[in-house]
């Protein structure tokens, strides 16, 4: 079995989101945050979103706005690049 960190998520009323296990955020729109962790991905979908903290060395994301969906995925988030369109 691999060592993974455990990652929890707690949504408060829509708009209040904390997660632990996250080893990097990718991207963050007021639209959409994107952030890896041991096993995958996970992706907030939303308004307004804003980051209020990020310890990375915690592993903790803390954010606010309002929350429309949560989906985690298997494959870890890569960067873009315009490379990657025309393959």
């Amino acid at each position: 079995m691999e060592n993974t960190t455990k990652s929890n998520l707690t949504l408060t009323n829509r708009n209040e989101l904390s997660l632990t296990g996250i080893k990097k955020v990718k991207s963050t729109e007021p639209a959409m945050i994107v952030a890896n962790l041991d096993n995958g991905s996970i992706i907030i979908n939303g308004s307004n979103l804003s980051v209020q903290s990020l310890d990375l060395k915690q592993g903790t994301l803390e954010v606010t706005g309002e929350v429309n969906s949560i989906k985690y995925t298997n494959q870890v988030s890569k960067s873009f690049s315009v490379k990657n369109m025309f393959k």
